[in-house]
């Protein structure tokens, strides 16, 4: 029997408005306090070098997600939702058609057809494209078949491929627009053109962007008039500004250092979607030894590392987190299957005794790469000083993140670095989640497999994965892959990080969640605080 999933427009309500009435709409939950606009909100964030995401996904979920939006969205709870597309349906087990809303416009004024989100998505996946990893290769083709109709074609079944219109980096845009400014296409000067609630006014990734409310949005008045974007090249700088009331809203990564400059208590929620991780490059030794990798294991003190990523965390032992698994079974079900995965607890003397197993009995010499916020590189530091009791002396070199991930997907990948990492999940979907960053298929040039590690026996549990839909198949599944990880250790998972948010007093999010980014453009959820 073919399972087939349609959802059709209808009333989205918010489970705490902020508006007055009923609450149907895009724009549920996000209005001022009795229904009053916000004239402007002010936001800010590190700097987004482009808003071209075939050029870079660094900052999508902040400022292009306002901008462009995708066909589906993913409620807190998990389920997918209309957005762009009114309905869709899996009419065969390699078929899925989405029909959009009519009568949805571009902030040109010019009407969102079938053609504009197939030529977005053709372009999202094309070789090359830092968002190229989000489409599976059993993908054949998407095309409009009629003004409003989207049909995606699967060479074989594949159980993720239902989340992925619902991604937030894969945001619709004008194909018009898009063709007559290719060469500058997401730049300062040229920009991007979406149907989101707010359009693009000016775009400068040295200083700010701005933003106006998109008098054509389809999901109707836009609560919040102007938000005006502003780029820090550090997080003590937008600390300082956000505690002077000069910002309204800012997502902290150093949250407890940011939260006691700026003098403000942080909002938070579950994030089951991102982990941090200390990645080991399985290429080059010493981490090519399987017991060096797991001396690393055991030698990390995970509640130490995140006291120095400012806390707002919890510590983690799977590479995928138990509360995702929860899609395919029960706590205590999920809790069996994982039963019998390794796990390291903090052990120095296992440590030393893996490290005297290696070819490194004595120790060595190995060069960690940091990221350049307080965050990061506080915790590679405490990585560092923890690897030096076991005898593997670090060199810490600092870098920004465009020159780390230049190095993670470049030709030579002896030379992706080795160090501690989040990793944030492209979907809700367990299988698909970190699929980007696991397989010898993503040990390449381009690909985010930052540990260059896989076997045969992976390759194949990934793709039997996608290959079933029955939920207690694909329970057993991923937690042969857990144990895969952590009887190889290409990776230690370290902690999984709170969403944080520091929001201005004036204002309220009663809806924020650890999937904000995927549950609509994020901005509707705030008003004014009662």
């Amino acid at each position: 029997m073919i399972k087939r999933t349609q959802v059709m427009v209808g009333v989205m309500v918010s489970v705490a408005l902020v508006t007055a009435g009923c609450g149907t709409g895009a724009n549920s939950g996000g209005s001022g306090a009795a229904g009053q606009a916000i004239a402007q909100l002010r936001v800010g964030s590190a700097s987004v070098p482009t808003l071209d995401y075939t050029k870079s996904a660094f900052g999508y979920h902040g400022l292009g997600n306002l901008v462009l939006e995708p066909l589906l969205i993913r409620d807190p709870s998990g389920e997918l939702k209309p957005w762009l597309a009114e309905s869709w349906e899996q009419s065969t087990p390699t078929t899925y058609v989405y029909r959009l809303r009519k009568g949805v416009k571009f902030s040109s004024g010019n009407e969102l057809t079938a053609e504009d989100a197939a030529y977005a998505l053709n372009v999202y996946r094309q070789p090359g494209s830092t968002n190229a990893y989000n489409f599976p290769p059993a993908l054949k083709s998407i095309e409009a078949t009629d003004r409003y109709t989207v049909r995606v074609t699967l060479s074989e079944p594949n159980a993720a491929w239902a989340l992925v219109p619902a991604r937030n980096q894969l945001g619709i845009f004008e194909k018009s627009f898009y063709e007559k400014n290719k060469p500058t296409y997401g730049q300062p000067g040229t920009g991007v053109v979406g149907t989101g609630p707010w359009k693009l006014d000016t775009f400068d990734p040295t200083s700010a962007a701005k933003l106006s409310a998109n008098p054509a949005y389809w999901g109707g008045r836009v609560p919040i008039q102007g938000i005006t974007w502003t780029f820090f090249s550090s997080e003590t700088s937008a600390a300082t500004a956000f505690r002077a009331k000069q910002l309204d809203v800012y997502f902290p990564q150093g949250n407890r250092a940011f939260a006691s400059t700026a003098n403000t208590k942080l909002v938070t929620a579950p994030d089951t979607r991102s982990f941090g991780q200390f990645s080991m490059n399985t290429l080059v030794p010493p981490w090519n030894d399987l017991h060096v990798r797991r001396a690393v294991a055991y030698a990390l003190d995970k509640q130490s590392l995140i006291e120095a990523w400012g806390g707002y965390a919890k510590p983690s032992d799977y590479f995928i987190p138990p509360k995702l698994l929860e899609q395919l079974g029960s706590a205590q079900e999920v809790e069996q299957a994982l039963a019998d995965v390794p796990t390291y607890p903090h052990d120095l003397a296992k440590a030393k005794a893996e490290m005297a197993k290696s070819a490194f009995p004595d120790g060595v010499d190995v060069t960690l790469t940091s990221g350049d916020s307080s965050a990061f590189r506080n915790v590679s530091q405490a990585v560092v000083a923890q690897l030096g009791k076991i005898g593997i002396r670090a060199k810490l070199e600092v870098q920004p993140p465009s020159a780390a991930v230049a190095k993670v997907i470049g030709p030579d990948r002896k030379a992706v670095p080795s160090f501690v990492t989040t990793v944030g999940g492209t979907s809700a979907d367990p299988g698909a989640a970190y699929d980007f960053a696991i397989g010898s298929a993503n040990a390449a040039e381009g690909k985010f497999n930052t540990t260059n590690w896989s076997s045969p026996k992976v390759d194949k549990l990934i793709a039997d994965g996608f290959a079933t839909t029955e939920a207690a198949e694909r329970l057993d599944i991923y937690a042969q892959l857990n144990r895969e990880f952590a009887d190889n250790v290409p990776f230690v998972p370290l902690f999984l990080p709170e969403a944080t948010l520091a929001l201005s007093s004036r204002y309220s999010w009663p809806t924020f969640n650890g999937f904000f980014a995927l549950d609509r453009p994020w901005a509707l959820g705030i008003g004014y605080a009662r």
